[in-house]
């Protein structure tokens, strides 16, 4: 095909043709910048409605946290009494453990006459008084005492005999024995 147009009009034609393709680009680019506000413009509105709810639901918790004060007050309070408890039960002695312990060591034939135990008498020498069938019983006894690790410093302060009959006919060795009774053991 023969183009018989006039150079002049050649170009004419071929600037209303870019120009309709450039009108055609702003027409999809004006499109697409209307989308992306009404985009822009839908995504504001929820999220302001999201953080208005939210902002409602924060106000409403802060209002029943507030009611709770008391209860966050008294739980504050038990836990420090639980630690204060734990504190002091970790500290305890089982008496009757260590009751227990040195009736365990007693040899046959011997009695105790007095044992008094307390905080003050872990870690302090206190005496003993014990009643034995004999001599030997009450070497034997403060043999035990030695060699058990309840007990530390452990030597005799004297050692009596009666010869009366009576009472003490059937025990009549008094044996007063210093011991200090070690304070990590009784537990």
């Amino acid at each position: 095909m023969i183009n018989l147009l006039p150079n002049n009009d050649k170009r004419q034609l071929q600037a209303a043709r870019t120009n309709s393709l450039l009108i055609r680009y702003n027409i999809v680019m004006l499109a697409t910048i209307l989308f992306l506000t009404l985009a822009v413009a839908v995504a504001f509105v929820y999220l302001s409605t999201v953080k208005t709810n939210a902002q409602s639901v924060i106000d409403g918790n802060k209002t029943r946290v507030s009611s709770y004060a008391a209860v966050q007050t008294d739980a504050n309070q038990f836990r420090t009494n639980l630690a204060t408890a734990k504190q002091i039960l970790s500290r305890e002695v089982t008496y009757s453990n260590v009751v227990l312990d040195i009736a365990a060591l007693l040899p046959v034939g011997t009695v105790l006459q007095n044992l008094s135990l307390d905080a003050t008498t872990f870690g302090t020498p206190i005496t003993l008084v014990a009643n034995t069938k004999s001599y030997d019983s009450a070497i034997a006894l403060k043999n035990s005492f030695q060699a058990s690790p309840l007990f530390s410093d452990v030597h005799f302060t004297s050692i009596t005999s009666t010869s009366a009959g009576g009472v003490g006919a059937e025990y009549p060795v008094t044996v007063n024995l210093s011991v200090t009774i070690k304070k990590g053991i009784a537990k």
